[in-house]
């Protein structure tokens, strides 16, 4: 009688510690689980919605952390220690990973709309440098023009003096070579508008390749968290420390 007793007892207790085993390993996947649902993927496309998804992954670390801790603290208490610390190890791991794919993706859109950034202000600067080059142009025109205009005024009235034609067809050829340059003026800064651009261009386009590769080596360090059989749990399942059921020694 006092052997069935003792077998019923024993049979309680494994079955106690078993729905406890369940119902941490639970609580350790519900963890994850929540917010991947929350998060699927794809699901965040703005900055914003990154920030709030970070912040709700470092809550639920700290979440997981204390978890483990509170479970380690458990494991002294039982028979088969390391047993039970490598359980409460496994299910903080899988934990971790199953909320490091939301992680990962938050990420990735913040450093993605970071470049985004920086390529707009680059493409702002570039903007800004074309406009000042035309205005540049257009002020150097304007002062040919003018200093053309003046010439030419001057010439017609040195035509009412027979003797002074050499005069003016020296100041006709100065008038040319003005023209001249600043026409070579303005086509040597367009040049160097152009080469500005194209040099924006080529660091953008260096920027989006260096941003793809980031985020596709971070899609292929994503993880599947394993999945951890009831047979494993039973057949790992530690005793609970009780004196009174201790086998005798011989």
């Amino acid at each position: 009688m006092l052997l069935i007793s003792k077998n019923n007892l024993i049979s309680q207790c494994l079955t106690g510690g078993l729905l406890a085993l369940f119902m941490q390993c639970a609580v350790a996947q519900d963890v994850g689980t929540m917010l991947s649902a929350r998060y699927p993927p794809g699901s965040i496309a703005t900055s914003e919605v990154a920030e709030v998804a970070l912040k709700q992954v470092a809550r639920e670390n700290t979440r997981i952390e204390r978890e483990y801790a509170q479970a380690e603290q458990a494991c002294r208490e039982r028979f088969f220690v390391s047993a039970c610390w490598d359980k409460a190890k496994e299910r903080r791991r899988a934990a971790l990973e199953s909320i490091r794919s939301v992680q990962i993706e938050a990420e990735t859109v913040i450093r993605r709309m970071r470049v985004a950034d920086r390529d707009q202000a680059l493409t702002d600067k570039r903007q800004e440098k074309a406009a000042e080059a035309i205005k540049l142009e257009q002020d150097a025109l304007k002062k040919a023009q003018e200093i053309a205009q003046k010439q030419t005024r001057n010439a017609e009235k040195d035509l009412h003096v027979p003797d002074d034609r050499p005069r003016i067809v020296d100041h006709q050829a100065r008038q040319t070579r003005t023209q001249r340059e600043v026409a070579a003026d303005a086509q040597k800064r367009a040049a160097n508008v152009a080469a500005y651009d194209k040099k924006i261009r080529e660091a953008q386009a260096h920027q989006r390749d260096i941003a793809a590769k980031k985020i596709e080596k971070d899609r292929n360090r994503k993880i599947q968290p394993p999945v951890v059989s009831p047979a494993d749990a039973i057949e790992n399942l530690p005793l609970p420390h009780n004196p009174a059921l201790a086998l005798p020694k011989p």
